[in-house]
């Protein structure tokens, strides 16, 4: 009987061992995935996908995640320290839980970037190139998408493409700002002067800032919109124009203006510049149906 005993208590041990380590890699794959949670997410997901499972339940899988933190397999981040990490919870008395792997990449990345801002020793778009690496791992703080402002005007087109593309992805896809808001506006509002010609590489990025203006709900939308009236070839150009002015971020000032915008159309269609006012009246069809004014289709007929 002892020896069923000692038997049965050897396989119970085998079994909780195989269990603790089944639990450890399952915990380090969502957190590495995931790459920093909430200790509470991380109990609810273990929680709902072993649901009766034996040794899942609330207490045993706090106990397992106090162990996994004691011995430094898992990281537990705080205030003002998250910020660093790009997450900005409101709740300052937020914790998160990381792995070492996460903090050791962002130590490496948060390094090149430092060589970014001082030394000109490394081609600066090839530093941007290397963080482009990791983007999935990695997020600029708003300090840092400053640092980066400041390069917007460089002569560089590579580096300022970059760097647009960067502040694009940013502001308007992940809800990341400079927090420089006055700075950036300037800095766009400047490149957007030096991309004004609208070659074929330009125009994408035309877009984007024009976006970005949009984004922080900038009047300086509609003085875009007449230079481009202006000094660009209407018709040749007629789509790529009306696309920047009427995607989301835009037909707010659009809207806005609407009382100005029909009396700029009104004095073109005097001046004899029908495909210029026909454009503007197609900015203004697409902010009225994005703003839920009109639904039927599109007529660019007068």
């Amino acid at each position: 009987m002892i020896v069923n005993m000692i038997a049965k208590y050897y396989r119970n041990d085998v079994i909780n061992k195989k269990n603790d380590v089944d639990f450890d890699v399952e915990v380090m794959d969502y957190v590495y995935k995931n790459l920093f949670v909430r200790r509470e997410q991380l109990i609810n997901h273990f929680i709902e996908t072993h649901n009766g499972e034996r040794g899942y339940t609330r207490p045993s899988i706090e106990r397992k995640i106090a162990r996994l933190t004691k011995n430094g397999s898992l990281i537990i981040v705080k205030q003002p320290e998250l910020e660093n990490y790009g997450i900005y919870d409101k709740d300052q008395r937020a914790s998160y839980l990381t792995v070492k792997e996460i903090i050791d990449i962002d130590v490496y990345l948060d390094t090149l970037f430092s060589y970014f801002e001082s030394n000109e020793k490394y081609d600066k778009n090839s530093i941007l190139i290397e963080i482009d690496l990791y983007k999935d791992r990695y997020s600029f703080t708003g300090e840092q998408l400053d640092v980066l402002v400041d390069y917007l005007s460089t002569d560089n087109e590579n580096l300022q493409f970059h760097i647009i593309q960067i502040l694009k992805e940013y502001i308007l896809e992940r809800n990341i700002k400079p927090t420089n808001k006055e700075k950036l506006l300037k800095a766009v509002n400047e490149t957007l002067g030096k991309l004004s010609g609208i070659s074929k590489e330009h125009e994408n990025y035309r877009t984007y800032l024009i976006s970005i203006l949009g984004y922080y709900n900038s009047d300086s939308v509609i003085d875009w919109l007449k230079y481009d009236l202006k000094n660009l070839n209407t018709n040749e150009k007629f789509f790529e124009i009306k696309k920047n002015y009427s995607d989301t971020h835009t037909v707010r000032i659009i809207d806005r203006h609407k009382l100005e915008l029909f009396n700029l159309i009104n004095d073109l269609k005097k001046e004899g510049k029908e495909e210029e006012a026909r454009l503007v009246y197609n900015v203004k069809h697409e902010a009225a149906k994005a703003l839920g004014y009109i639904i039927e289709k599109e007529d660019d007929s007068w």
